[in-house]
Parts: structure tokens; sequence; C-alpha cells
């Protein structure tokens, strides 16, 4: 059986850079329960198995709360010696510690308040365990190319004692936080939402876009709004075949998240596909993508496809292309950066 526990989007993420004057740090914690309030999926984690030796656990627990401010009290502690990252194993040489604290000053506003914490820098070690967080966080980070991500939820599998982490692929090394996360207080939508441009697609779109919804429809003022009604009906294109295929289990990243370096994550169990989607009012197979993304593919190779829409207002028809097929493609560079860097 696999437990899912959801975190906090925006408690654990790594290769993020902070663009902030301050703060926007990790959390690296997620309430469980607050007042008569519990976070009912987290709350699974109670049903996972402590395994740490008595004396270890005691001295551990001993660290965990040499720094603490406030009266609290180590609920449970757990071990991880196994670690997948979607689904991928990989070797740390270290476990990975999560452990739930709780507040028990009776004067405090906060009183019985419980966290699930799960540091990204935590070090211990004894003749029985070796802890290292940090270890564990650089080899996810490897596993994933050292792109930058946002862990969504531990999965546990309680058959194989593997814990997964399902981390999900933002941006590039170095993506600043203010491209992923929207800097506002209160509930919802935590991803960016701006700048998204076809520029570069008008001289090839314009005509056929013209021919099938009218002249007059279409002009530069509203072109990008076209190309954006475009693009939706491309992706649910996708979407549909994808449930027509009995692959219910994606997400559309791109609709929160318009820098995104793929469209839609597809997961078969912990595994995960990325697929890329373009779109043209032509009936020819041609696309346009940014060096990043190519940069993306090239590092994905085998998790990645690129879903090709054409002819999206008159009789769409989908092609699929995989990264050795990119490959075999003819090029065209549309542009070059130059940099000045004196004589």
């Amino acid at each position: 059986m696999i437990i899912r526990m959801p975190i906090d989007i925006k408690s654990l993420y790594l290769n993020i850079k902070n663009d902030n004057l301050t703060g926007h740090t990790p959390t690296v914690a997620t309430p469980l329960k607050q007042g008569k309030s519990v976070h009912e999926e987290l709350a699974q984690i109670l049903q996972l198995p402590e395994n740490i030796p008595s004396e270890s656990k005691e001295k551990l627990t001993m660290k965990l709360l040499s720094k603490s401010r406030a009266d609290v009290r180590i609920v449970r502690t757990y071990l991880f010696e196994k670690i997948a990252v979607n689904g991928i194993m990989i070797d740390a040489g270290a476990c990975y510690c999560i452990y739930i604290r709780e507040e028990i000053d009776p004067k405090s506003v906060h009183f019985g308040r419980q966290k699930v914490h799960y540091p990204q820098v935590l070090d211990y070690e004894d003749e029985e365990i070796v802890i290292s967080n940090g270890r564990v966080i650089k080899a996810i980070s490897k596993a994933l190319n050292d792109y930058a991500f946002i862990v969504q939820a531990f999965e546990y599998d309680t058959a194989t004692g593997v814990l997964n982490f399902d981390a999900l692929i933002v941006g590039e090394n170095g993506v600043p936080y203010s491209k992923v996360f929207l800097i506002r207080r209160g509930v919802g939508d935590k991803f960016s939402s701006v700048f998204k441009e076809y520029l570069d697609d008008y001289d090839m779109e314009i005509i056929a876009i013209r021919d099938r919804l009218g002249y007059d429809s279409v002009n530069p003022e509203n072109f990008m709004d076209c190309m954006n009604e475009n693009r939706q009906k491309a992706i649910s294109i996708v979407t549909n075949s994808l449930n027509e295929s009995g692959k219910k289990e994606w997400y559309e990243l791109s609709r929160y998240y318009p820098y995104a370096l793929f469209d839609i994550e597809v997961k078969n169990k912990a595994e995960k596909e990325y697929l890329i989607v373009r779109f043209t009012s032509t009936q020819i197979c041609y696309f346009n993508l940014p060096i990043s993304i190519i940069r993306f593919i090239s590092a994905f190779s085998s998790q990645v496809k690129l879903i090709l829409v054409t002819d999206i207002n008159g009789n769409p028809s989908m092609h699929e292309f995989t990264s050795q097929d990119l490959e075999h493609m003819k090029k065209t560079i549309c542009s070059v950066t130059y940099e000045y860097q004196g004589v």
C-alpha cells in the first residue's frame, strides 16, 4: 500500500534563487494539527513505523530539541533508509529524518499545535544510524539533473519501506523565486502567472489563422489572445487523448505556471513522463523551442515527449515526437545572444 502525505507547496524546494530583499526560504514543515483542525491526508504519517533504536532515539530527540525556543516535545520520529524521487531509487549513503513536534506550553496560543518537520539541514550519527537530510536532498537534486524542483508530497510504500519524494520540476537551476511563486498573503494560487509570448510564431501563424477565422478577426492587437486560446485548445485535445487512453493521473503544470519547461506531467505509479505541447494553425509540422526546453529534453530524454497539434483551427491532428525524433529534424537558429566583455 502507498501512503501519500502531501505537504505545503512552499515548504520543501531546491535550486530556486531567492530574488527578494528578505526571507522566502523553505518552511520545511507542514501543520498537522492546530486546535480542532487536522490535516487528514498528512495525518496518515501516524501509520508509519518508528524504527529507531531506543538509545539513538533519545540522543536524536535531544538534538532536535536543543535549539527550540518554545516548550515542545517530539511526538514521533521517522527514519528512511530507502529513498526514491519520482519512482527513481537513489543512494545518498544516509537516512532521511522526518519528525512531528508539538507545542506544550499551556500559556501559549499555539498550545497543542503539531507540525511535521523535515529540515533540509539535519545531521546526526552514532554507532547505529547515520542521518543527513542535506545529503539526501542533494542526491534527489542530482537525480533530477539539478533542475529547480518543489516536493509536493511524501509517498511511503508499506511493502518495501521506500520513501518516494513526489517532486515537481518548475524550472532551470537558479530560476528566480518571484518567477515561481506569487508573493502575496492569504490563500490562493501561489504560482506566478504572467508573460507568455508567441511573437516568433507571428509570421507563420497569422495567415493560417485568418484563413480559418476570418481576416478581420485577428490582428496584431489580439494575436496573443488568439494564440492563448489555441494553446488551451491544443492542451485540451492532448488531455482528452490521455483520458481516452486510460492515463487519468496527469497534471497540467503550465496552466498554473506559464514558465514551465513542459506542459503536462503524466504519472504511472511513481514514475513520471513529461509532455511538451505545441500547436500551429498551419498543416506544417513545425514548432519553436527555447534553449531552456531543449536542454530539458536532453536532460530527461527518456521521459519527454513532444505533442504537436497541427491545423488547430480546422481539423486538428496530433503528432508525437520523442527526443530521438527531434535530433533528426531540420533546425533553424532564430536568434543569438551577444554579450560585450570589453576589448
